[in-house]
């Protein structure tokens, strides 16, 4: 019974805003695997509703009772016992209603936290793609506001639905043992109900799901907004800011409104429609008395019945409210569930564990989008463990790509990449990643302590193993500087620390890590050369035996490695050693001696 009532009232309810194309099962599937995880709840919640219920209809037979008494005869302690029974019925009705929050409420609780943990680990499965075409805030809000409307649907939708179905069922049922006459009278306007539920219905949640959209657009902006401040503030753009942010809020608010008047107006004609019921029934249930067809309690009696029906009509329209949020805002989350990652363990994938760090690339071309040029064209090379390999080039020529595909942030066309001998896409991704170091050009610091930053990769790293990786990264003298040393905590993305500092620490946290192969893009570049000769010298041996592939603008930081290519439009031109190259005349010289230049200048200043 309990479960079908669940379904049958999802899709009484979806059949009001679900597309002709679109099915109960394609809004709400994805919530299925909840609701038969916490079934127990629900089913025992069903039961205390069922309870609840038949009680509370006992209440109008008492009442008859003693109204029917008293024409007859007038006994106070028969009175004390009707109040008593009066009393006791509804000590039982709020016993029950309190066990009914208590399963249902608190399961959809649970079913919020399982949902909202389950949305994060899928996000955690996505590539750069997905984060690049769907901005921060927009996440943020699907995550937060529309995970609590959907919840509502769980909660406080299934409750009132249930409820609502049992309620009808039991009081329409006692209606008619009392007058079939009266009841129809009563029922009359709910075709009229049913009428207003559909075409308020699709409105509802028409207008939700622009309020949720705008709502995605004010968090993005808020997000945007306070990751930028520094910019907004050295441009001195705040005023812009507020203004462009207000202007979102009119938009929101203006949104609201129109979503407002709709309900409004939703719930006094449902209202009214109960009121007609009870009119019909008032003046039909006189002309009963008069002709002596019913009896006075039976009519005081209906009456109480249908004044059981009036909350649970009102109910109705409130309830498709929240099922109409609640469809708008599973639809929005759908689109990132029904998202699936492109970058995967194929189907071809082999049972690897561990990784040497062999690379082998094979005419490689690349393109991050295909209307786009290619961002990499025909780059082959061959890389043994534990060579270094720096990559030189122009802005733009194509360097980052390289990395990204290494780590398969984008995945690179089959059979154009291999470590120790295997395609990149047959290594399993956790193995890839977990063989992997790698330092993008933007750092990235969580809003923890030093500590526990340095050791991200590494969760059991020890006291002794961090420090040693921070001297390595020669930043362990400037954290001993802070009155808190590695418990400092560091601000947003590690705002409190200069840009040198940041990319100290996440060297650090890679040489923790101790990666089969390590991947550095212009690591070094917000430190001075002295300091970055002392982490280069310490990097060597920390990293002897390991794999090395550095992109760096400074050709000083790069003059030992075992190979060195030079990337100009994707392609590579130029490729030797230091000594070689510089030999051969070409771009890797001219961007030597441009810098040799450059330092000269700065010395004289």
């Amino acid at each position: 019974f309990c479960c079908g009532c669940i379904y049958g009232r999802f899709k009484l309810i979806s059949s009001l805003y679900i597309k002709p194309e679109s099915t109960i099962f394609s809004t709400f599937s994805y919530l299925y695997k909840y609701l038969a995880r916490y079934r127990g709840r629900i089913v025992i919640g069903t039961v205390f509703i069922l309870l609840a219920n038949g009680i509370a209809v006992l209440n109008p037979i008492i009442v008859k009772q003693a109204i029917d008494y008293l024409a007859t005869e007038i006994d106070i302690n028969q009175l004390l016992i009707y109040a008593g029974l009066i009393v006791l019925v509804a000590i039982g009705q709020g016993v029950f209603r309190f066990l009914i929050r208590q399963t249902v409420i608190v399961g959809s609780r649970l079913i919020e936290n399982d949902f909202r943990n389950d949305l994060f680990a899928h996000l955690q499965k996505m590539s750069a793609r997905f984060f690049q075409s769907m901005p921060t805030g927009d996440i943020m809000s699907r995550m937060t506001n529309d995970l609590n409307a959907v919840r509502a649907v769980l909660g406080p939708g299934i409750m009132y639905s249930v409820n609502t179905i049992v309620t009808f069922a039991f009081v329409i049922s006692m209606m008619l043992t009392i007058s079939p006459k009266l009841t129809l009278a009563g029922l009359i306007p709910i075709p009229l109900m049913g009428f207003l539920v559909y075409k308020f219905g699709k409105q509802i949640h028409k207008r939700y799901q622009k309020i949720q959209a705008q709502l995605s657009k004010i968090s993005t902006k808020a997000q945007e907004n306070l990751s930028g401040i520094r910019i907004v503030k050295s441009y001195v753009q705040e005023d812009y800011e507020i203004m462009d942010f207000d202007r979102l809020n009119q938009e929101y608010v203006e949104k609201n409104m129109s979503f407002v008047r709709i309900f409004a107006a939703f719930h006094p004609m449902m209202s009214l429609i109960v009121g007609i019921g009870v009119i019909l029934v008032l003046f039909t249930g006189g002309v009963q008395i008069i002709k002596n067809e019913i009896t006075l309690g039976e009519f005081v009696a209906f009456t109480l019945y249908l004044g059981m029906l009036v909350w649970p009509s009102i109910a109705l329209g409130w309830v498709v409210g929240i099922f109409q949020q609640g469809a708008a805002s599973m639809e929005r989350i759908n689109v990132i569930l029904d998202t699936q990652p492109d970058i995967a363990d194929s189907a071809d994938v082999r049972d690897i564990r561990a990784i040497k760090g062999d690379i082998h690339i094979k005419n490689l071309t690349f393109a991050y989008n295909p209307d786009v040029a290619p961002a990499l064209t025909d780059i082959s090379l061959d890389l043994e463990a534990g060579q270094i390999l720096a990559v030189v080039g122009r802005t733009g020529s194509g360097k980052s790509t390289l990395i990204n595909l290494l780590t398969r942030a984008y995945d690179p066309p089959p059979g154009t990449i291999f470590i120790d001998g295997v395609d990149i896409r047959q290594i399993p991704l956790e193995t890839l990643r977990a063989n992997l170091g790698a330092i993008p050009q933007e750092t990235f610091l969580f809003s923890d302590s030093i500590r526990e930053n340095i050791r991200f990769g590494k969760a059991e790293a020890g006291e002794e193993e961090i420090q040693m990786a921070a001297e390595s990264a020669q930043i362990h003298d400037a954290i001993t500087e802070f009155p808190k040393q590695y418990d400092t905590m560091l601000g947003e993305r590690g705002i409190n620390l200069s840009g040198g500092q940041k990319q100290r620490i996440s060297i650090a946290r890679a040489i923790l890590e101790q990666p089969k192969i390590l991947l550095l893009d212009d690591a070094l570049s917000a430190v001075d050369t002295i300091t970055e000769e002392k982490i280069l010298g310490k990097m060597r041996e920390e990293m002897k035996n390991k794999t090395c592939v550095w992109i760096s603008h400074r050709i000083s930081a790069l003059q030992n490695a075992d190979k060195i290519i030079v990337i100009d439009e994707g392609k590579i031109i130029e490729e030797g050693d230091h000594q070689s190259l510089l030999a051969f005349g070409g771009l890797y010289n001219e961007l030597y001696e441009k810098q040799k230049l450059e330092e000269a200048l700065d010395l004289a200043e």
